[in-house]
């Protein structure tokens, strides 16, 4: 829209200060304005989910809401961040640390990943004990866990949070022993990651699943294996009865119950075909008389 037909359709609150309109307007019209607002509209583009629950409320006016629709006190901004990430202030639950161990319930995954980034830094900080929800925001931490500015503000509080320091000068602050600032990852950088995270965990589920199909597959042969040579048992065992049953009645004494070896039927069986093994018969030379007998023949 041009200059001339922003004039024409000035808000209520500002149709007795058309000079305060007029200036609105300019700033809409400038092409500052213009390329920022495109520059902006491109970063909302690429963003993965759903930026927040607050509508056009700041954290500080979402907690208030939060407070008033509960009953209660509002929460610190680290919880109110997280709870501003997760559902409108009508739906929304209290914010607890567990709610980390879940960022699907978040409504993008790069707000996951700077409260946790928050925490970690805090913990690498000022140790174990260390609360993000107890106690107000600390700027340099914010700083230090987003890496600095990316965008021109801090990565938490909606640029309510204020810092007086560069990223350079809390680093010039810094010792050695301090944990290193890492860059902030890019939101598509961290959708990636979890679409690889997420496939890794489908194929590992996967082949657990193929596991236990292999091994299923295995108890059941075995299972069959064991029926069958169960049930020869008892076919062997019936024939023999049968058997000894007839010798009774003839007034013979059976021979003992052959035991099946398939290991020791095929010994037997080589052992049947080795020369070596076999007795000569009465007036025969055994084999190892005959080879000599030929080597000493001229």
């Amino acid at each position: 829209m041009e200059k001339e037909h922003y004039m024409k359709v000035p808000l209520r609150w500002c149709v007795d200060k058309m000079d305060c309109w007029e200036a609105l307007v300019d700033q809409w019209c400038s092409e500052t304005w213009e390329t920022s607002h495109n520059n902006t509209k491109e970063r909302r583009g690429k963003m993965f989910g759903v930026p927040h629950h607050q509508g056009s409320v700041n954290l500080i006016q979402f907690g208030e809401n939060w407070a008033r629709h509960n009953k209660t006190e509002a929460p610190q901004m680290y919880d109110l961040y997280a709870m501003a990430h997760t559902a409108s202030y009508k739906k929304v639950k209290a914010f607890s640390k567990s709610d980390l161990e879940h960022p699907e319930n978040f409504t993008n995954i790069s707000s996951h990943d700077k409260l946790v980034k928050y925490r970690d830094h805090g913990k690498a900080r000022k140790g174990e004990d260390f609360n993000p929800s107890e106690g107000p925001i600390d700027p340099e931490l914010v700083m230090i866990a987003g890496n600095g500015r990316p965008h021109g503000s801090i990565a938490i509080g909606d640029g309510l949070i204020r810092c007086p320091s560069t990223l350079r000068q809390i680093k010039e602050h810094q010792t050695s022993s301090c944990p290193e600032i890492t860059r902030r990852p890019r939101p598509v950088e961290l959708s990636i990651e979890a679409d690889i995270h997420k496939e890794r965990e489908a194929m590992q589920a996967a082949m657990a699943e193929k596991d236990k199909e292999i091994r299923e597959l295995e108890e059941r042969t075995t299972a069959l294996v064991e029926a069958e040579r169960a049930r020869n048992d008892a076919s062997t065992r019936a024939i023999y009865e049968l058997f000894v049953s007839m010798c009774e009645k003839n007034g013979q004494v059976p021979p003992p119950m052959p035991v099946i070896n398939v290991a020791g039927t095929n010994m037997s069986r080589n052992a049947s075909h080795d020369p070596s093994t076999v007795e000569p018969s009465p007036g025969q030379p055994s084999p190892g008389e005959t080879s000599q007998s030929h080597r000493a023949s001229p």
